[in-house]
């Protein structure tokens, strides 16, 4: 994946057409925390984003590096949310359907852990890794483990 990449805007299967979920109605907020994951116990680093233009996550060897995250509940869902308001999401169209990225808040996915797996909740499938690239694809599944900042 490159930068010079056309940016992706296509909906996810469930876009979110409420509103953005303020301080007040975030209760279930659990802290900040980083992402550590591994591929069959072996380390793999912690999750960041890659930046403009389309933020895929990618992981870093060290915690210190990686992205800030919240768990947020809306309307039943958990939501992870990245600390300028953004959330963890996928890309729906191809290439890269179901690359994992961060998006605004109408594109945000719903999260669930299942043991040490991060199951997407719009798709079905459980968060995998392909090459340096995190997938909701459920191929190569990750074991993922949230660790306070």
């Amino acid at each position: 994946m490159t930068t010079e990449e056309v940016v992706d805007d296509s909906p996810i299967a469930s876009p979110n057409s409420g509103a953005e979920p303020t301080a007040e109605s975030e209760a279930s907020e659990v802290g900040e925390f980083n992402i550590k994951v591994s591929l069959n116990g072996v380390p793999l680093g912690w999750w960041t984003d890659n930046g403009s233009p389309e933020w895929w996550i990618t992981a870093v060897p060290e915690q210190s590096d990686s992205t800030a995250y919240t768990q947020v509940s809306s309307g039943g869902n958990n939501f992870i949310k990245k600390s300028t308001n953004n959330y963890l999401s996928y890309r729906t169209a191809s290439p890269y359907a179901n690359g994992l990225k961060i998006r605004g808040w109408g594109y945000a996915a719903k999260w669930k852990l299942e043991g040490k797996n991060l199951l997407c909740v719009d798709n079905g499938k459980l968060v995998g890794r392909d090459g340096d690239s995190f997938y909701a694809n459920g191929e190569n599944v990750v074991e993922v483990e949230f660790v306070a900042k």
